[in-house]
């Protein structure tokens, strides 16, 4: 048949709109297959076990009927107690199956948020620093708690409960049939609709539950970053300020759920008033048969059991709607956080330089977002065991040597080239919370106390076993309860219980006394003598032991080597 080319027009986009949402959404059904490895026997345990409660809930509308029409009418006093019994255990059947069903859903729903939760949490350790995508800590830290929550949550609870509930469906309309077809047809007339309607709203919802979630981010980064910076703060008078900005940002969350209540607020009652006159339909439609003779008493009150195992079915699968709504948005945002398409951070080992060797071949790199280049045409070499010192203005490229050899950022163009194995020492605090053991263990889990003991003095930390607790105190967030120096210390022993052939030092002693800094190069000097030692400095200590001297002198393709 001819249609006009406007039509044909129309007819393509509304079937590639189609076709595309009905491919998007076979994408979020297979991730959540693939992601259900290890519950999917306890799910297929618990939609039994709801099948299971919903045998025992039509039985009850059975005997219920029996019951009236039979055994109260006809029946003997043994009779009428053997049906009791019957109706006794069928109630008690379905209490003991919903508490197994509340059994395994539980057990599912902790073993599916741990195992989402450790495989994204590694998954960070592998995606490439310093792009234009990073995301913020606060943010990284909604997504692993309460977008997980909410995926597992549909894999544990929803899924097996959109199964038993169609299930229910299907069986208390056979039995509805049963007792009265047109009845029954025209109660499930309703599920179309109720199709139909959820496909209206989707779109929408799905909309609001990405504002909401994008909100509670901005403030889980705004409450992150005011306790991580809280000192500061204060000294800037700044507290009320970002009190009022938090403020602010909550208003915002606050005014985004209630635009989504109100929203499901007035579908709710539109679908509450659909099925409020399926109800009064059924009630009329049974008073009236029940007048002209055709029904019995016993099959009035099926009536009205059934019509709530027909609509309360219908209402819960639409109440799924925005669960499974919120759970598409979420798991958006979870893959934001996978490697997967993204390239890994690979470390630049390699076997064509000598052991305790660093090369770089006409390298050349620009940041993301960054506006020029770094570093042009970079080319030197760490000759093995030497001791660097590398020196510049700030910015000028000092902290992206480093970033290069570790292998969290790739070469725009150029080659670098790593020889053994890297121990990086960072710039300040970076102590964690917990105990100084822990924080040592991070480099090396098996470390025994010899050698926690020979790292710390040969970090100038003896003061460690001077404290109440030794190697057992407990510090707190970004080692709360030490000075900056001793932190600083601290941190320099763990980078040397992990070792290495080639060790990366980022302005290791800044927060150190002279006599102090002294003491502590001599150590690491003497105990580490065949180590190709590379140092970011502004210090004259450390320049005047090391072997050579870069220096950048303000452009990032001119730099000088010195000897000293």
């Amino acid at each position: 048949m001819w249609l006009p080319s406007s039509t044909n027009g129309k007819t393509l986009v509304w079937l590639n709109k189609f076709v595309s949402f009905v491919l998007k959404n076979m994408n979020y059904i297979a991730w959540l297959w693939h992601n259900s490895r290890g519950i999917r026997f306890n799910m297929v345990v618990r939609i039994v076990t709801g099948i299971g409660q919903v045998a025992f809930g039509l039985l009850m509308v059975w005997l219920s009927r029996r019951f009236i029409d039979e055994t109260i009418r006809t029946g003997s006093a043994d009779d009428v107690l053997r049906m009791v019994l019957l109706l006794v255990l069928t109630v008690l059947g379905g209490v003991a199956l919903r508490q197994v069903g509340y059994w395994l859903t539980t057990t599912a729903g902790v073993h599916q948020t741990n195992t989402l939760r450790l495989r994204f949490f590694s998954s960070l350790f592998r995606r490439q620093l310093y792009t234009e995508q990073e995301l913020h800590s606060g943010d990284v830290t909604s997504r692993l708690v309460k977008d997980i929550e909410t995926v597992s949550s549909v894999c544990t609870d929803t899924v097996p409960q959109i199964a038993i509930t169609f299930i229910q469906l299907c069986g208390a309309f056979l039995l509805m049939r049963w007792f009265d077809a047109r009845l029954a047809w025209a109660l499930l007339l309703l599920t179309p609709m109720a199709i139909v309607f959820g496909k209206l709203i989707s779109r929408r919802l799905r909309k609001m539950t990405l504002d909401i979630r994008e909100d509670e981010s901005r403030i889980q980064m705004q409450v992150q970053e005011s306790m991580e910076h809280n000192a500061v703060l204060r000294s800037l008078d700044s507290e009320q300020w970002v009190t009022e900005r938090l403020d602010s940002m909550q208003q915002r969350l606050k005014g985004n759920v209630m635009r989504r209540m109100r929203f499901t607020v007035a579908m709710r009652i539109i679908m509450g008033c659909v099925f409020g006159f399926g109800y009064l339909l059924a009630f009329v439609w049974g008073g009236i048969c029940l007048r002209n003779g055709t029904i019995t008493f016993g099959v009035m009150t099926s009536f009205l059991q059934l019509v709530g195992m027909i609509q309360h079915p219908i209402l819960q699968l639409l109440n799924m709607v925005p669960t499974v709504i919120h759970c598409t948005a979420s798991i958006d945002r979870l893959e934001d956080l996978s490697v997967a398409g993204e390239k890994e951070i690979c470390v630049n080992s390699c076997s064509s330089v000598p052991n305790n060797t660093v090369r770089f071949s006409d390298v050349s790199f620009r940041y993301a977002n960054g506006d020029s280049e770094i570093l042009q045409h970079f080319s030197y070499v760490f000759a093995p065991g030497t001791k660097t010192a590398i020196m510049g203005q700030t910015g000028i490229g000092k902290t992206t040597l480093f970033r290069l050899i570790l292998g969290f950022i790739q070469p725009t163009s150029g080659r670098v080239e790593v020889g053994g194995n890297i121990c990086y020492v960072p710039q300040g605090n970076t102590l964690m919370s917990g105990t100084i053991r822990y924080n040592l263990q991070l480099a090396k889990p098996d470390a025994s106390d010899d050698e926690l003991r020979q790292v710390l003095h040969t970090a100038c930390a003896d003061f460690v076993f001077e404290l109440e607790d030794g190697i057992d105190t407990e510090l707190g967030e970004r080692g709360c309860g030490l000075s900056e120096g001793q932190a600083q210390r601290i941190a320099i022993a763990r980078g040397l219980l992990h070792g290495g052939d080639i060790f990366l030092l980022d302005e290791i002693s800044s927060s150190l006394d002279e006599p102090t800094e002294k003491e502590l190069y001599d150590r690491i000097f003497m105990s580490l003598p065949q180590k190709t030692m590379i140092f970011i400095t502004h210090r004259a200590t450390v320049r005047e032991l090391c072997d050579d001297i870069l220096l950048f002198d303000g452009r990032s393709d001119t730099f000088s080597v010195r000897k000293v």
